[in-house]
């Protein structure tokens, strides 16, 4: 229901359907729906599942009014809430695929003279030239979108190499993903109860501990999404599969069943964008929970993944600290070192990737060897000095800082 009524509609009556016929809807129940439009005065029909071209037409015609299933709804939503350049030319891939999916079985149906000629803009267009227009349309937007994807490669290269750290937010959508970015950025990003209030990369740098860190809003996952419409937006998505960490962030208002479903669909996503990272379970809006005891089901269920977990609630604050604090053990403690290591080591290489990749400082290119100045996590220092000469200059326990934005 939030789905349609952000996209603009009013819902007047709710007919349920439990299976679709040959022809779409038995003669029972396209007569319980044409009771309802008349005794409303609807003008559309709307599905919450995707409907086969051949259905909507068939539906539509019986009942003479405007047809269009839960993907429409969703694309609708897309173009309402797009932001940037980015994203409307995501959206318009998903829709020429969308549209592509179905572009077999309008034709054929245009064949058969079931349904009038099919046009793109003005005039019309014949079977072949129909189908090959929309694939035009793909492969230029899908050029446009590799550009941007190769500008992002770019940027997480340089990122990494400053030695910044990246955490993704991602859920469902209205789980309060942005409301979590604003608690802990100061900013004052779109939020609302609807849908896809974020359909492009949100970013902000903060500090975390010993790390500066590249915190990242993506959009929403929603259930029953088709592959094209994911692969739509990989060049938005794929920025969770290069994260440090991920904040998975659930409703824990919602019914068990359901927060039960998310949790497990939202992992099957990250595992499929080839996420293999520490990931952070966040059950936010612990605030409109009046018994805690309800929580202990899913605590339970969260314990069970045997992740971290921390419940919070992103619009008082509650337990952001908590939620830090996790972040920090996770990202890592650091010691702040000065040390030589000599050009004759010959761990020299393997010693100077761990320190580019799980250290955050400079190097310097000396006449006996490389000096390095920073902090290196605690884990890989054994690691550091476990083969060859090393000079230490200086070596100290840093000591942890505040999160701030």
């Amino acid at each position: 229901m939030s789905l349609v009524e952000s996209a603009g509609y009013v819902p007047s009556k709710t007919v349920y359907i439990r299976r679709f016929t040959s022809k779409g809807l038995s003669k029972d129940k396209i007569n319980e729906v044409r009771e309802a439009i008349e005794n409303t005065g609807a003008k559309t029909i709307i599905f919450d599942v995707e409907l086969k071209p051949k259905h909507m037409y068939q539906i539509a015609k019986e009942l003479r009014v405007t047809v269009k299933d839960r993907i429409e709804i969703i694309l609708e939503i897309f173009k309402k809430h797009s932001p940037s350049k980015e994203a409307d030319l995501q959206i318009k891939l998903a829709s020429l695929q969308y549209e592509l999916a179905r572009a077999r079985e309008r034709v054929m149906l245009v064949k058969m003279g079931e349904q009038p000629p099919l046009t793109m803009g003005p005039g019309q267009y014949e079977v072949d030239k129909y189908y090959l227009e929309i694939k035009r349309r793909i492969q230029n937007i899908k050029k446009k979108l590799d550009e941007i994807r190769k500008k992002r490669h770019v940027h997480r290269f340089m990122r990494r190499k400053k030695g910044y750290k990246t955490i993704t937010i991602v859920g469902y959508t209205c789980s309060g993903k942005t409301t979590l970015f604003n608690a802990l950025t100061n900013l004052n990003m779109k939020v609302g109860a609807e849908p896809f209030t974020t359909l492009s990369t949100k970013y902000s740098l903060l500090k975390i501990g010993l790390w500066k860190v590249y915190l990242i809003d993506t959009i929403g996952f929603i259930r029953d999404l088709p592959p094209f419409v994911i692969n739509a937006f990989y060049s938005t998505l794929e920025d969770i599969k290069y994260s440090d960490l991920v904040y998975l962030v659930v409703d824990v208002t919602e019914f068990f069943n359901s927060i039960e479903e998310k949790l497990r669909t939202s992992l099957e996503i990250l595992e499929d964008l080839g996420y293999r990272g520490d990931i952070i379970i966040v059950g936010n809006k612990i605030d409109q929970i009046n018994n805690f005891e309800a929580l202990k089901p899913v605590k339970d269920l969260f314990e069970n993944y045997h992740m971290e977990y921390v419940f919070i609630s992103a619009h008082t604050g509650m337990g952001i600290n908590e939620l830090i604090k996790k972040t920090e053990d996770l990202l890592g403690h650091g010691t702040y070192i000065e040390i030589i290591i000599p050009y004759s080591n010959l761990s020299l290489y393997r010693i100077l990737n761990l320190l580019k990749e799980d250290g955050k400082g400079y190097f310097y290119y000396i006449d006996d060897g490389v000096l390095f100045k920073g902090v290196v996590k605690d884990e890989i220092l054994k690691s550091i000095f476990k083969d060859g000469e090393i000079r230490v200059k200086k070596i100290e326990r840093c000591v942890d800082i505040e999160a701030e934005s």
